[in-house]
């Protein structure tokens, strides 16, 4: 009979017999770990003892190579080991290893999986009506493809006629404006009269901004050539010079 090489038990003889682990040493990790500790904490212990098995392998492939150091390799797999049990503890308070190895009770797991459903179908539900809106919005756009489509063959078949207006949301919007284009030129002069008007004026403010500070200018040359003569009258007023006399001996 053909025999099959697949992972089975090897307990039996009449059972399909099976290739043997890779590592014997991954079968003893379990049984290391004390069946009187609570499943939460063998499941943390088995975590971390195939942490280290791991990094024993490693460092095993890793001795072959050059340039492998020792030492910093055991400080980073110290590293990660302290990391890892954080982790762990974090995992274990949180109930998160609790909920791996427990069994869920029934009604909570109903109510959990109800839930669930409900909010599939309510997604289901609104991304049925996007799907649906988005159609009929792909089938106006369409739709004024095709009209546009049609006036455009309609006027290429008929080039010396009027042009058609594409039906739009703005075309009785821009029906009801006057002709800017012809109001723009027939107030050509008009416009032409306002600019030479608005350049004089430019002219004559760059004039009156001129004139302003020159007269500032001469304004305060003024004042300081008229405070200086009055302060020489003063020294030479017969009031200055009898102050600055001495005064009499005796």
């Amino acid at each position: 009979k053909r025999r099959s090489w697949c992972r089975s038990s090897l307990k039996g003889s009449k059972r399909r017999k099976s290739l043997p682990p890779v590592h014997q040493d991954i079968t003893e990790l379990s049984k290391s770990i004390s069946l009187d500790l609570p499943e939460s904490e063998r499941l943390s212990t088995l975590i971390l003892s195939c942490f280290q098995f791991s990094a024993q392998q490693v460092e095993r492939a890793l001795k072959r190579r050059k340039g492998f150091s020792p030492q910093a390799f055991a400080a980073k797999v110290r590293s990660v080991t302290a990391e890892l049990e954080r982790l762990v503890q974090k995992l274990s308070r949180d109930g998160t290893l609790r909920d791996c190895v427990e069994d869920p009770k029934g009604d909570s797991l109903h109510s959990a999986l109800d839930e669930s459903v409900a909010q599939v179908k309510q997604h289901m539900a609104r991304f049925s009506a996007e799907r649906q809106a988005w159609e009929q919005l792909l089938q106006q756009h369409q739709d004024s493809a095709q009209e546009a489509a049609r006036l455009l063959e309609t006027l290429r078949a008929n080039p010396a006629g009027s042009p058609p207006t594409l039906p739009s949301s703005q075309s009785a919007v821009l029906g009801s404006k006057p002709d800017y284009s012809r109001l723009l030129l027939e107030q050509g002069p008009v416009l032409h009269s306002v600019e030479l008007v608005l350049d004089e004026l430019r002219q004559a403010g760059g004039l009156l901004t001129a004139f302003g500070e020159e007269s500032l200018h001469c304004l305060r040359g003024l004042s300081e050539r008229l405070g200086s003569r009055t302060f020489r009258q003063l020294e030479n007023s017969p009031v200055c010079r009898l102050l600055a006399a001495p005064p009499p001996e005796g």
